[in-house]
């Protein structure tokens, strides 16, 4: 099962769980982003959060909603269990799960705000275990139940030549020229169409998926005295971010 089925697999079994458990004035949905502030936009795999926050014709909704949950990918990974954690607590988001499959199963990381505003050190729910939760609703989350229609264990993951590593930094067809015709191999692999997803942190654009110095000069094009960073090597699942430039004289 390839990544794009096994996310959309992971997302589709927790959307009739969660519709259940929600309470009145509750609602959730898939792929929609949240406006957690003017300079800050994230697009959440799956979110809870109240009606009103999402009033009229938005794209969005207002404010932190009251669970996001986010689905691990090779380039989503380093994000999601680390500083996206840390960007939803600074936004007072009550609980956050991480979904993730590992060789030994599916398993969910559980982050739920304490009253010092902060999510301490969280809880792992995997191994056929289970836990009742309370936050944004009463919820009895079992992974391996949940998460019933994945396929067997996979076979472990072995390491990539170096063959195969040089072939990931040039994976993808360079750009054609101004006059020529962009064919669908070149707009599926190059930034930022070939995006796994986009986000806005702090002011800051995040291109999620793998990039390399192509990538980075097509960036610094489209967005002239910023600096554009990759956040892991050329050619590696990951993020491109795209930071303010120096401050002039």
């Amino acid at each position: 099962m390839n990544h794009t089925l096994l996310h959309q697999v992971l997302v589709s079994d927790l959307v009739v769980p969660i519709g259940l458990a929600e309470e009145p004035g509750q609602e959730s949905l898939t792929g929609f982003g949240a406006r957690l502030s003017d300079d800050t936009w994230i697009r959440c795999d799956l979110m809870v959060y109240r009606a009103d926050q999402a009033r009229g014709d938005l794209w969005y909704v207002r404010g932190a909603p009251l669970l996001a949950v986010e689905v691990v990918s090779a380039a989503s990974r380093i994000r999601d269990l680390g500083t996206k954690k840390d960007l939803y607590e600074r936004f007072e988001v009550p609980a956050y799960w991480v979904v993730e499959v590992r060789d030994d199963g599916p398993r969910v990381h559980v982050h739920e705000l304490g009253d010092d505003g902060h999510y301490g050190e969280g809880v792992v729910i995997a191994g056929g275990r289970s836990a009742a939760l309370t936050r944004p609703f009463p919820i009895e989350l079992a992974p391996d139940k949940i998460f019933d229609r994945l396929p067997g264990r996979p076979a472990p993951r072995r390491s990539a030549t170096v063959s195969e590593r040089t072939a990931a930094r040039t994976a993808g067809p360079d750009l054609p020229g101004s006059e020529e015709p962009i064919l669908i191999d070149a707009f599926g692999h190059r930034w930022p169409t070939g995006a796994e997803k986009v986000e806005l942190w702090d002011g800051c654009p995040v291109f999620y998926g793998e990039w390399d110095e192509r990538d980075v000069e097509i960036a610094e094009r489209t967005y002239p005295g910023r600096v554009v960073r990759l956040d892991q090597p050329p050619g590696e699942p990951g993020t491109m971010t795209i930071l303010p430039g120096p401050a002039g004289d």
